[in-house]
């Protein structure tokens, strides 16, 4: 059986055959605390790793470790194993082919101030082991016992030129790509981009996420194949699958890549927004991504009505024209597979009412004819707070259906993050342990506001968003927040009452992780009325229409009010009274032109739903 864990890589840049790779840790990485010294070049900074394969860039300054062997300079490395058995650590990687280096390696156990001495080694023929790219790299077999901190040293003994080591739980690993092919010659070609995807590796019926450049997993011993069992819209796996084996303990498997080729001539540009509660007088913030998922460049309009309680402060991209509650931005040319996040802030007046329900849409127009308007349009729900948490979560609903389930309705999640210390974060890494009962190869991310690169495997997601720098919240308060925004759908297996939480931790630089609050969505019965009714008070179907259309509503303080629908530059086209004995009224729209619109009743209470005029 297959049991993946993370090996971990960054984005890289093509080096003739190979790739140049750069480290990063999946947990606690550490801003420089010393003037003179780097991040690892001490025990007290040591990198904080797991099972992986990790790209070294050369010790050249740092702590040697005394007592156990040679070396001028050192760069360490922090493992503590959450079982007790056996670990390989070595500089013998396929991923060094071609390169001449000489490395020397230390290994500690203990506390910093009280290392002791596991062992050393300089070149692997001293522990009758055998390197084929390299004679001079470093082997070591350790016994290693569960929660016992060790670390991981490597000196300018003989070299301080840059390597890729590894540190292997398992009995192998798995190394490959996944890139657009875009002229679908089977190679990766220069400038080709990484796509991510979620492969599946069987038999075992696991999971593992290409959210790096190259990507990597561990194996156990025996015969696997790799799939893409979700791959990109509009373009075609090649090949179908991938078969590896290993047969005994080391062996590490390269070439493990799927190319996706694009189908011609399919224009579909997607956008999503995302973001926090309105926080009644003061600025918050909402985040609008957008994606060419097409297989041809795309020009794009993007327009964010924002509620009627919000005011538009500023965006991290010039809008092209505000008009009242409507910001628009003329995109660039979009290359295929090209996205991006525009960031926006907004402001709460001082005056509004707690807990009233706040909608924010925004809509992607192109001068070509996209194929799919669906995921031209999204809303955030949110509500007027009196205060809010920096760090915390949010999923798309509280309650999904037998149906939903069944259908296997994807559930968005959003993690918001703020250092809200007094210098910047250097590295933040989100850990989210995800619920045993999703299906890990429907997760797909929908945007974050920083570069980052992300892992999932064994029900862990982990975004490591490396030398970020994210500033302050006393010097660069805008600046200070970041965002990651995903979706991901239930296993159809799940039950009435069965429930889906959630929860992730955030890791600022050494400090103690902040552990955001738990999401709860739970399986229970439709009460026949749509969820927007129940979260919103109102809802309008159906969606898409010709216009026309049925109201619900589930106040009875509605039954007399005012309509008024707004498009969605934020004009009003339409207003009327309503006055009903019932909570329900039709309406005919047909009049109004293809579009999206918000229906909003306005009484002793508001409801509001968004709609779409679709012929």
């Amino acid at each position: 059986m297959v049991r993946p864990h993370t090996l971990a890589f960054q984005t890289i840049q093509p080096m003739a055959a190979r790739y140049a790779l750069k480290l990063f840790s999946l947990f606690v990485i550490g801003a420089i605390p010393f003037r003179g010294l780097a991040q690892g070049d001490t025990c007290t900074t040591a990198l904080e790793i797991v099972s992986g394969v990790y790209a070294a860039t050369g010790p050249t300054s740092g702590d040697p470790g005394s007592g156990c062997g040679g070396g001028n300079d050192g760069r360490w490395y922090s493992y503590t194993p959450n079982f007790t058995g056996t670990v390989i650590i070595t500089s013998c990687h396929p991923l060094n082919n071609g390169l001449q280096f000489d490395t020397y390696l230390k290994v500690f156990s203990g506390s910093c101030g009280a290392l002791a001495c596991v062992g050393f080694n300089d070149d692997m023929g001293q522990s009758g082991q055998n390197c084929s790219n390299n004679a001079f790299a470093s082997y070591m077999q350790l016994n290693v016992t569960a929660g016992q901190h060790y670390y991981i040293v490597w000196t300018d003994m003989f070299s301080s030129l840059p390597f890729t080591w590894e540190l292997r739980e398992c009995a192998g690993s798995v190394t490959g790509v996944t890139y657009r092919d875009a002229n679908s010659n089977g190679t990766r070609d220069v400038g080709e981009p990484q796509v991510d995807a979620m492969l599946a590796i069987n038999p075992g019926g696991l999971s593992s996420y290409s959210g790096s450049d190259p990507y990597s997993f561990c194996s156990e011993l025996g015969s696997f194949t790799v799939t893409v069992p979700n791959p990109p819209q509009y373009h075609t796996v090649v090949p179908a699958s991938q078969s590896y084996s290993i047969p005994v303990q080391g062996t590490q498997v390269t070439g493990v890549d799927f190319a996706f080729q694009p189908i011609p001539g399919i224009y579909d540009a997607a956008v999503n927004i995302w973001g926090q509660n309105a926080w009644i007088g003061n600025n918050t913030q909402l985040h609008v991504g957008y994606q060419n998922l097409g297989s041809e460049p795309m020009n794009a309009t993007i327009t964010l009505t924002l509620d009627v309680l919000l005011s538009f402060v500023s965006s991290s991209i010039t809008p092209t024209n505000v008009s009242g509650p409507a910001i628009t931005w003329a995109l660039p040319t979009l290359a295929p597979f090209s996205s991006g996040v525009i960031n926006v802030i907004v402001s709460t007046p001082p005056t509004a009412t707690p807990q009233l329900p706040v909608l924010n849409y925004v809509l992607l127009t192109t001068t070509e004819t996209d194929i799919d308007l669906a995921n031209n349009q999204d809303d955030q729900h949110a509500t007027t707070v009196t205060a809010i948490d920096p760090n915390d979560k949010h999923v798309s609903t509280e309650s999904i259906s037998p149906d939903d389930v069944a259908d296997q309705k994807l559930l968005e999640y959003t993690i918001n993050f703020q250092n809200t210390g007094t210098a910047p974060a250097v590295n933040i890494i989100v850990k989210d342990s995800l619920d045993a009962d999703w299906d890990l190869s429907t997760f797909e991310m929908v945007g974050a506001t920083h570069a980052y690169t992300l892992t999932v495997n064994e029900q862990v997601a982990i975004w490591s968003f490396a030398n970020i720098m994210l500033p302050d919240s006393t010097t660069d308060e805008p600046a200070s927040h970041g965002s990651i925004h995903y979706r991901m759908a239930p296993k159809n297996s799940l039950s009435l009452g069965d429930q889906l939480t959630n929860r992730a931790d955030i890791y600022f630089d050494y400090n103690a992780p902040v552990l955001t609050n738990t999401t709860v969505t739970t399986v229970e019965l439709s009460t026949g009325i749509e969820e927007s009714v129940l979260r919103n008070g109102l809802a309008v179907s159906p969606s898409p229409s010709t216009g026309l259309v049925n109201m619900r509503w589930s106040d009875a303080r509605l039954n007399n009010a005012r309509l008024t629908v707004t498009d969605a530059l934020g004009r009003v086209v339409h207003a009327s009274s309503i006055s009903s004995s019932t909570n329900m009224r039709s309406l005919d729209l047909s009049f109004l032109p293809v579009g999206s619109y918000v229906a909003r009743l306005s009484g002793a209470t508001e409801a509001w739903a968004r709609f779409v005029i679709q012929r």
